[in-house]
C-alpha cells in the first residue's frame, strides 16, 4: 500500500500466489486502486513492481491479470513493464464489458508447463505448500513494504 505523509492510503495492490491447474506457480493481481489526486505520479507503477518483485522472490513462474479492454491506462501501465495479453474474455465484467488477460513470465518455457503430478489424495506434493507463517502483527507477511511519506513519488 502507498501512504501520504499523513498515512493516508492512496494507493494499494492486492495480489495472491498459487500453484495453478496449468502447473504453474502464478502470482495473480486482483486489483490495483490509486486515488485520483495523486494518479500521475508513478505510485501504481511502484505498486505492482513491489508486487512483481515478492512474486518473483517467492519462485513465482507468471504473473497474470485482467483489465477493461477500454481501460488504457492500465493496458499501458501493465504493457510498459513486460506483460502480454493473452486472451480477450468477452462480456467478462457483472457489467458485461470485456477484458483482456495480461500474462507476465518470469521464467523461461512458463508458458509451455504441464500440470503437476498430484500426489494419492488428489494435492499437490506437501513441497509445494505455502506456510501460514510468516505474518506479523498487522496481519501482513513480514517484509512487504508500505510505501510512506518521502517513498511516494
Amino acid at each position: 500500500m502507498a501512504l501520504d505523509p499523513s498515512s493516508n492510503l492512496i494507493g494499494v495492490v492486492v495480489c495472491k500466489l498459487e500453484y495453478h491447474r496449468s502447473g504453474t506457480f502464478r502470482g495473480y493481481i486482483a486489483m490495483l486502486a490509486v486515488q485520483e489526486t495523486h494518479r500521475g505520479k508513478g505510485i501504481a507503477t511502484q505498486l505492482v513492481c513491489m508486487a512483481i518483485d515478492a512474486m518473483a522472490e517467492r519462485d513465482a513462474d507468471e504473473i497474470v491479470l485482467e483489465t477493461e479492454v477500454t481501460n488504457t491506462a492500465s493496458l499501458k501501465l501493465y504493457e510498459r513493464l513486460g506483460f502480454l495479453r493473452s486472451k480477450r474474455l468477452h462480456r467478462y465484467y457483472l457489467n458485461g464489458n470485456t477484458a483482456f488477460r495480461l500474462v507476465l513470465y518470469l521464467k523461461l518455457g512458463t508458458g509451455t508447463k504441464r500440470p503437476q503430478q498430484l500426489d494419492d489424495s488428489g494435492e499437490l506434493p506437501a513441497q509445494y505448500g505455502y506456510p501460514a507463517t510468516g505474518f506479523d502483527e498487522t496481519g501482513m507477511r513480514e517484509g512487504h513494504q508500505i510505501l510512506e511519506g518521502p517513498q511516494v513519488p
